[in-house]
């Protein structure tokens, strides 16, 4: 069907000023990204509960066959570093992933405490470490463009059907991830 998978070969787009390494991440969160004042995950959880802010992921998504979630992001972070480090030096890249890769998106989040399910501090520093062009994420649902140290992070989720309409929400659209011809 043409879908590329983390578990694939990065495919390489030619780019029209150079190839870029166009990389799947599929990586999770850990809860590393903690509303203020949060000393541990379990004080974070705490935090949000108190704000009535608790992700479905709690209750829904099991980390089997890891001990925890946080167990299992530190495995998929740990692969997915060992084959970013692998890849050719000097290789620009265009990493796309569900959860933004730095915590600065998610100081527009309407609930500050539900950044505990948006990622990890594990990446923070990839977007320059993997010399991406680009960022791409979705998780968040509101579509939006940062330049974060001269990369743009673009969140391109479409949002939930029932979000399509309400007010402030943004039309759906198409994002041109890098350069200025085809759209990517």
């Amino acid at each position: 069907m043409g879908v590329v998978t983390p578990e694939d070969p990065y495919p390489v787009w030619p780019g029209p000023d150079g190839p870029l390494v166009v990389a799947p991440l599929f990586l999770l969160y850990d809860s590393s990204f903690r509303p203020q004042g949060a000393r541990s995950a379990a004080e974070a959880l705490t935090i949000a509960e108190q704000a009535g802010v608790v992700c479905s992921d709690e209750f829904l998504l099991h980390p089997d066959p890891y001990p925890s979630r946080a167990a299992w992001s530190a495995a998929r972070v740990a692969a997915t570093r060992a084959r970013l480090d692998a890849l050719p030096p000097g290789s620009r890249t265009v990493l796309v992933n569900h959860f933004p890769l730095v915590r600065a998106p998610l100081d527009r989040l309407r609930y500050p405490e539900f950044a505990l399910w948006c990622g990890t501090e594990e990446t923070a520093d990839w977007p320059i470490r993997y010399r991406a062009e680009a960022v791409v994420y979705g998780h968040l649902h509101i579509p939006v463009t940062d330049r974060i140290d001269g990369i743009p992070h673009h969140e391109v989720s479409l949002g939930y059907p029932e979000e399509w309409g309400s007010p402030g929400a943004s039309a759906r659209r198409v994002v041109r991830v890098v350069g200025s011809g085809e759209v990517v």
